[in-house]
């Protein structure tokens, strides 16, 4: 796995550990993407009670534009307290990094992100064990 200490240091372990295996996913936009989220600040955290919403800004000015769909699919995880894990999306604004959405079909009010113990897996039927 790539040093998860180039992805910017106000994310949680959780959301550094999927977004890595994000950029690690699409190897196509790897570089770029590892380039926007070493320079990420957090704009906004939210838990939806059916996942969660972190905004964060990349620099626009000195990092390379991804090209193509304006979303990157992730891995699943094993979440301490869901029975069936989540999935993750990054999504791209212009082609620079902007969201990451962790899902859940299951509620998240209970689950503190930020501390919360976890395992990352490559689909979702592992997540759900």
């Amino acid at each position: 796995m790539q040093d998860m200490l180039s992805i910017g240091p106000d994310f949680t372990p959780l959301e550094r550990a999927v977004l890595s295996n994000i950029c690690e996913m699409h190897p196509e936009d790897q570089i770029a993407l590892e380039a926007q989220l070493s320079t990420a600040t957090l704009a906004s955290r939210e838990n939806t009670g059916g996942g969660f919403f972190t905004n964060f800004e990349v620099d626009r000015i000195s990092n390379t534009v991804v090209e193509g769909e304006r979303l990157r699919n992730g891995p699943a995880a094993k979440i301490v307290g869901l029975e069936h894990g989540m999935g993750f999306i990054l999504w791209l604004e212009e082609g620079y990094a902007k969201c990451l959405e962790g899902y859940s079909y299951e509620s998240t009010t209970a689950i503190v992100f930020d501390v919360v113990a976890f395992e990352i897996v490559q689909d979702q039927d592992e997540a759900a064990g």
